[in-house]
């Protein structure tokens, strides 16, 4: 099991789970170098941090550069242009999913801004698809 202190993130981003959130938030970090302000605002478990460091190098976002730096985040480097690393890509890396079972919320709206938008659009549809399965079809 793994430990993330989440509050009230991991209520009002349902849509994406704990471990997408907290590897968004790593990667994000990993990208603003010596700045790390995501991750700080989790308290990740160092065991679970590295969990995920692991996934992501297997996944081939990240590479570990150098043993000497004293952070975990700073021994890391992204392996390709934050900008070119999509959600599709996570998910995948973390073999995850999104949870369209809940409404989106303004919260979500707020934290992850222009990519919302999408996420809304995806969770409505997909909610809208759901409802028309009947037990019958099943």
């Amino acid at each position: 099991m793994y430990t993330v202190t989440y509050g009230v993130i991991a209520k009002y981003l349902l849509m994406l789970t704990e471990l997408t959130q907290t590897a968004i938030a790593v990667l994000c970090d990993i990208s603003a170098g010596s700045h790390p302000y995501r991750t700080a605002q989790l308290h990740i478990d160092p065991e679970y941090l590295i969990g995920i460091l692991t996934k992501l190098e297997t996944g081939g976002l990240v590479r570990h550069r150098d043993t000497s730096f004293a952070d975990t985040l700073s021994s890391y480097e992204l392996v390709r242009p934050y900008t070119s690393i999509s959600l599709l890509d996570i998910l995948e890396t973390l073999d995850e999913h999104l949870n369209c079972n809940y409404p989106t919320s303004e919260e979500m709206y707020q934290q992850y801004r222009a990519a919302a938008n999408r996420l809304g659009i995806i969770n409505h549809m997909t909610r809208i698809y759901l409802s028309e399965i009947k037990l019958n079809d099943l």
